[in-house]
Formats: structure tokens, sequence, C-alpha cells
């Protein structure tokens, strides 16, 4: 149940990451976290009906640990963001996922108590090197003859990544705990809102402060649309944060770094970008390792 349960999380994110992925590409990034988040606030909602009431009364002592949570996840995207303009889009998002997952699995141990065995461990690390197979299937040799070719700095762009592992794996571990010592629908939906409370704290911030736009205004009709494009996040959040309760978190973090196989293949779906044939080859090489991983849990 507990893999089942991670998986249907990684399949919840890559759709939504899919979806709005059209709207980042039209939108001031920082700006268009901020409403994902505000929008979450709608549609994940009804997560708070299977909250039971007495989950509420202590949850105010996890307060300050979710501001923490939300603005680590809020710096983690930033970091994302420089890496995607840094390396190319497979190369950041394998390296992002593969770092998360890596450090995750260290504090898991360090401060969690879950000790995984050496297979569990060969396994996990199976998976994120077949996750980085398929990211770099997707490196483009024209890079350099873009027109983006004076942002391509790749050690900028690993450093970004590494940052963005160790700033969401610090998030997902404390996100574990209150998950653990509360109830996960509550954790999911409180922690999801307030990264879109910090991220817009931010951007107005930004407009104060280095005189650049601020909060980017966005029409009724575009909100909506952020509103659908981010709905999946309601079973990805509320599966991964009954998953972290389930199994070990760095199971759960090694899993959901299978994120970019689901991407790619709702991308070609819905965006008619269709994978070549090494890139099929390495998704089949992603779904091995995963098989394997759920045998030694």
């Amino acid at each position: 149940m507990f893999f089942f349960i991670a998986l249907t999380a990684t399949f919840a994110y890559a759709l939504q990451g899919v979806l709005m992925a059209k709207v980042y590409r039209q939108s001031d990034l920082l700006s268009a976290v901020a409403y994902r988040g505000l929008s979450l606030l709608i549609s994940m909602s009804p997560l708070l009906l299977l909250v039971p009431l007495s989950a509420y009364s202590g949850f105010i002592h996890h307060a300050g640990w979710l501001v923490l949570a939300a603005g680590l996840a809020a710096l983690a995207n930033w970091a994302n963001a420089i890496a995607f303009v840094r390396l190319p889009v497979g190369i950041a998002s394998a390296l992002s996922m593969a770092f998360t997952a890596l450090f995750v699995g260290l504090l898991g141990e360090l401060l969690l108590d879950e000790r995984l065995s050496p297979l569990q461990w060969l396994m996990a690390g199976l998976t994120l090197l077949a996750v980085l197979l398929v990211g770099a299937s997707q490196t483009r040799t024209n890079t350099k003859s873009t027109e983006s070719a004076a942002q391509y700095k790749p050690l900028i762009g690993i450093v970004a990544s590494a940052c963005y592992g160790a700033l969401m794996s610090c998030a997902l571990i404390l996100v574990a705990k209150m998950s653990r010592d509360s109830h996960p629908f509550l954790v999911g939906f409180s922690w999801e809102v307030m990264i879109g409370v910090m991220a817009m704290l931010m951007a107005f911030a930004r407009g104060k402060l280095s005189g650049q736009a601020g909060m980017q205004k966005v029409t009724a009709a575009q909100f909506k649309q952020i509103l659908i494009f981010a709905s999946p996040t309601v079973i990805g959040t509320g599966c991964y944060a009954l998953a972290m309760t389930l199994g070990p978190l760095a199971i759960a973090a090694a899993v959901l770094s299978t994120m970019m196989v689901f991407s790619m293949l709702l991308g070609w779906w819905l965006l008619a970008e269709k994978p070549t044939l090494k890139q099929w080859a390495m998704i089949s090489l992603v779904c091995i390792s995963v098989i394997g991983l759920k045998l030694v849990v």
C-alpha cells in the first residue's frame, strides 16, 4: 500500500507539473508559484473534511515548523528555476530530484532514525542512476547554438540543483515529522498553501526592495486556469504526506524521483513532445528499477 500511494503521488505531481508548465512559460515564475499556492487554498480544502477535529487543537504547536518548511520550499523552487536556466531541462530535473532523494535518505537516517538495508540503498541508488540517465537523454546537442547559450553555465546549474536538493530535503523532513505527529492531510494542505503565501511575500518584497516587478496581476480566467491545472496537487500532496507516515522517507523520495518519467509520457500526450527511442529505453530502465525497489521495500 505504501508503494502504491507513493507512486500515485508521483503521477499526480507530474500531471500538475506538465499542466502548470503552460502557465510558467507565459508568466512571472514567482507570481505563478504564489497563485498556484493560493489556488490550492480552494482545491485542497476538501481534504480538511477528512481531518478529525482533535488534530486541529494541537496543530498550532507546529506553526513555526510549518512556516520554516514553506520558506525552505519556496527558496528551493527559486534555486530550481536557476538550474533550469543554466542547464538543459532534462539534466536539471534529474539532478534536482536525485540530490533531493540523496539528502532525504541521509537526513532520514540522522533525524528520523530510519535505517535502510544495504539492498534498499542499492536499489534506491540504481533508481536515481536510471533517472539521471533519463535526464541525460533529454540533453539537446545544439544547446550552445541557441540564443540561450550565454546562460548555459553547468557549474552554476549543478550547484543550484544541489541547493534545491538540500533545501527541499530539509522541508520534506519537517513535513514528514509534522505528518507523523499530526494529520498528514492537514499538514499537506497547510504546507502547500503556505508555500504560495511565502512566494507572494517574496514577490512583494522583490517589488519593494529591488525595483523589479512585484506580484504580477492575473485575470479571473487566468486564475481559474491555474486552479484547474494545479488541482492534481490535491492527490499528490495528500498521498505523499500519507506515504511519509507509512514507510521510509528515503524510499518515498526515490519513488518521487521517477516523476520525470511520468512527465515525459504526459508531455507526449498533452504537449505533443514525443520521446525518442533512446528515451523509451531509458524509461524502461527506470520502470525496471522501480519494480526492483518495490521488491525490497
